[in-house]
């Protein structure tokens, strides 16, 4: 299945932080947001004259992002976004359900009343705002608010190691999650587990916290990973030369 890029947001920076620092921050954001795909070429200049910097803050942003593990600078080819192998696909999203277990185990010990209130809106705030994808259409919507709920835990949790790593899976993941959430039943099921979720981590329970968030990264993979096979066993029963002209 081919998924066509984003077009780019990224816009003449104006905070006050240096520019090398504004420069690195607006580039990884637009990285763990998804706006370039897995595997895209990205060029220098492009960037800088989006962002309306020199190229120097952009090379350095490059090379940070290459530290994080969200680009590839490949030599005498250029600078791409950083691909997951199909064959690490489900090691991954293993490792997310993993990290997410935990994370959602702190939250249920550590989030204030405030925040599980907050948690409450993003929750009705999502229930409201879904409708239903087209098989073609984009679940970046679906996606964002998921991020949110997610997010919402991963904050509440209070543990910044932990954030890091689930922010860096979550960047390898990305076009994945945009694919299995356009699958029909996946979106319903998403917004059932964040049910669950919140309502465990509501009753404090620890345990049912970490179950749930699981099963429910768990139910992810297990609907990609099958996808994934149905579409490789589709080529390999393609005759070659087939759709040539």
């Amino acid at each position: 299945m081919q998924t066509l890029a984003m077009t780019p947001r990224l816009a003449p920076l104006s905070d006050q932080r240096s520019l090398q620092e504004r420069t690195y921050q607006a580039l990884r954001e637009a990285l763990l947001e998804g706006q370039y795909l897995p595997g895209q070429r990205i060029f220098e200049a492009e960037i800088a004259q989006l962002l309306a910097v020199s190229r120097n803050p952009v090379r350095e942003a490059v090379r940070r992002l290459q530290q994080d593990g969200l680009l590839e600078v490949r030599p005498r080819s250029g600078i791409y976004v950083a691909s997951l192998p199909a064959n690490e696909v489900e090691d991954v999203y293993r490792l997310r359900a993993a990290l997410e277990g935990v994370a959602a185990a702190l939250a249920a010990e550590r989030m204030t009343t405030q925040e599980l209130e907050e948690l409450g809106r993003i929750l009705r705030i999502g229930e409201r705002e879904a409708r239903p994808l087209r098989p073609d259409g984009s679940a970046s919507a679906t996606v964002a608010r998921a991020d949110r709920f997610h997010h919402a835990i991963h904050a509440g949790a209070r543990s910044p190691r932990l954030s890091k790593q689930l922010e860096l899976i979550y960047a390898q993941v990305m076009h994945f999650r945009n694919l299995t959430l356009r699958m029909p039943g996946r979106a319903d099921a998403a917004s059932h587990g964040h049910e669950q979720l919140y309502a465990a981590l509501i009753k404090r329970n620890v345990a049912e916290a970490e179950r749930v968030m699981r099963e429910h990264v768990n139910g992810a993979r297990a609907m990609l990973m099958q996808h994934l096979a149905d579409v490789a066993h589709e080529a390999e029963s393609r005759p070659v030369g087939d759709g040539l002209d």
